[in-house]
């Protein structure tokens, strides 16, 4: 059993409406702290979208991955991940460009989003073999700490274009690494209380727990990221919505898989390899025609994100696992 939850309906009712308020502040606080702090650093907020942001909502996912490696349990820990970053791209973006179009840079369609797709194409490689070995797990925690060394090297030679919004007000560096830090935070307890809250619900609608852990957990360990892109796409903030995802997704293999698969070599299902890592490199290769097209990700295209993550969802349950 993957959860245990004796919850009567109103404690249930009480911890989804708690999970959610979190949630709520928490990616208002985030966003403000990180556009301000990017301006500070005189770098773009992509980059901090892509690093800061991107890591620190992946917390969530990093640490149920990493416990299920630690209790070997790899299923969890690459199906975490796998589910993860298809949530991230098809369900997050599309909401997100729903409500506002998001804008994107020709930096990041020309070179995170290649890294993006290159990453999804490479677990995807490694877990033909059905394992994803140690020294394949180190290669791809070395990927990361090349790929964050040269994000870092990108923003001292590519000076910030941003500028403040209408509202914005000066802020102290101490103010916004504390927005940072505690909207992090909340956003792990809200995203807790949520995900535990929906698991309670599944089981009184006696949804199985392989379902549950290939649906809730990897969409509730992804509700940081959704938060902090609606919230950037409501304030105009493309960069950040955009940089949280394609820097979720490869802080998500590289860093969670790498570490997972360093602590114990994760074995990974037919299903998953057969399924799952296919589509989680089709969606991210759908990501460069979506994006280069004006530049924007646009409604309708927001749609045909959300469509297809209903019809991956679809085939999920009607698939054994």
């Amino acid at each position: 059993m993957l959860f245990k939850l004796e919850l009567g309906y109103f404690e249930i009712a009480a911890m989804i409406g708690a999970g959610l308020y979190l949630l709520t502040i928490a990616a208002d606080w985030l966003v403000s702290g990180a556009s301000n702090l990017a301006r500070r650093l005189g770098v773009s907020s992509l980059v901090i979208g892509l690093t800061v942001v991107a890591f620190g909502t992946s917390m969530p996912e990093f640490v149920v991955s990493v416990d299920a490696s630690l209790n070997n349990n790899p299923g969890i820990a690459v199906g975490n991940v796998v589910g993860s970053n298809i949530f991230n791209i098809a369900l997050i973006l599309g909401i997100a460009a729903l409500i506002q179009p998001i804008s994107c840079s020709r930096s990041v369609i020309r070179r995170d989003v290649p890294v993006m797709i290159g990453v999804a194409g490479l677990m995807w490689y490694m877990s033909l073999d059905r394992m994803i070995s140690r020294p394949e797990a180190a290669l791809l925690f070395s990927l990361l700490i090349v790929y964050t060394v040269y994000s870092y090297y990108k923003a001292r030679t590519e000076p910030s274009t941003d500028e403040a919004s209408e509202g914005d007000e000066p802020t102290t560096l101490f103010a916004e690494i504390r927005l940072i830090f505690f909207g992090l935070v909340a956003m792990i307890a809200g995203s807790k209380l949520l995900l535990h809250g929906s698991v309670a619900i599944a089981k009184v609608a006696g949804i199985s727990d392989e379902v549950i852990g290939l649906t809730l957990i990897a969409a509730g360990t992804s509700l940081p990221e959704l938060a902090t892109s609606v919230v950037a796409a409501m304030r105009g903030k493309s960069d950040i919505a955009i940089g949280n995802v394609v820097g979720s997704n490869i802080f998500n293999i590289l860093g969670i898989l790498g570490l997972a698969g360093m602590v114990l070599p994760l074995q990974v299902s037919e299903h998953m390899g057969n399924i799952d890592c296919p589509v989680m490199f089709i969606v991210s290769l759908g990501c460069l025609p979506i994006m280069r097209t004006g530049l924007k990700i646009t409604r309708i295209e927001g749609i045909i994100l959300l469509a297809s993550y209903a019809v991956y969802t679809w085939v999920l349950f009607q698939t054994p696992v």
